[in-house]
């Protein structure tokens, strides 16, 4: 298998592959505007990192050099995990940090959403702040998701998103729902507490760490995947092997209940069941 193809594989877009020895940042498939994976190559050896789905690094070497990966990539990849780990607990104490210096209150972000009424956790700055637990430890936050007025997000610099979530109505028996966003949350959650159903929905902020997460949910699960018209929200619930269900336009389940109700949201949630 050539580097691009194996690049491919852990779904890296290499457009100008670069033999060089330094690390380059390129866009990955479930984030093909942002440059959410890095690769190292040298012609004969690389190394390759999707931060959205991968725990560490990938390493790649020509078949003549299958039995000599070499010093120099084995210590770039330890020093490698040994920044990222320092950086995800630099992230983790700002994220407590601001933490807080929040509190509880409504929202414009909210009220574009459909929730004018619903709180949540807002930074003096006046960010909706959303924290990002981990998976196996939900205690621990690991980072926060910032969303600010204008709708747009943004996440903390070396904050370990891979295997963090935000769950709604947690400890709530019964079928979990997994969705990428935080107002997809909102509007699923409200869809279940009108069907009288009282479930966790489980945001997982990416269709990667959605797929990724998906391996640790309890069964009986089912995803909520958005509409893209890249079609990375269906791949990713496909890849869960578990049942989805899909808002019939391009969008998410949000957009779908603020476009259409929430009689109409709830019609797409019982589709599998």
């Amino acid at each position: 298998m050539t580097f691009l193809a194996h690049a491919k594989t852990c779904g890296l877009i290499i457009r100008d592959l670069m033999a060089d020895g330094r690390w380059h940042r390129v866009p990955t498939e479930d984030k093909p505007r942002k440059r959410n994976g890095a690769y190292l190559y040298t012609g004969d050896r690389g190394v390759l990192k999707n931060w959205a789905t991968m725990d560490g690094f990938e390493t790649w070497k020509a078949e003549q050099q299958q039995q000599n990966v070499g010093r120099q990539v084995i210590k770039d990849i330890q020093r490698s995990f040994r920044d990222e780990r320092l950086r995800h607990e630099k992230a983790r104490q700002e994220a407590t940090a601001i933490i807080r210096d929040c509190d509880r209150m409504t929202h414009v972000y909210l009220a574009s959403k459909g929730f004018p009424e619903t709180t949540g956790l807002v930074h003096t700055s006046g960010d909706l702040i959303i924290p990002m637990r981990d998976v196996h430890d939900y205690g621990v936050v690991n980072t926060v998701q910032r969303i600010r007025m204008d709708g747009s997000k943004l996440f903390l610099t070396g904050g370990k998103a891979k295997g963090s979530v935000f769950v709604f109505a947690r400890g709530a028996r019964g079928v979990r729902y997994l969705v990428e966003g935080y107002a997809t949350g909102l509007s699923v959650q409200t869809a279940l507490i009108d069907m009288r159903k009282r479930c966790e929905v489980w945001v997982c902020f990416s269709s990667g760490n959605l797929t990724y997460v998906a391996q640790f949910v309890k069964r009986p699960a089912i995803v909520v995947a958005d509409n893209d018209e890249s079609g990375a929200g269906q791949k990713a619930a496909e890849a869960t092997g578990l049942p989805w269900v899909m808002a019939p336009e391009y969008g998410d389940a949000n957009d779908w209940h603020q476009k259409h109700g929430l009689r109409a949201l709830v019609k797409v949630l019982l589709a599998p069941l």
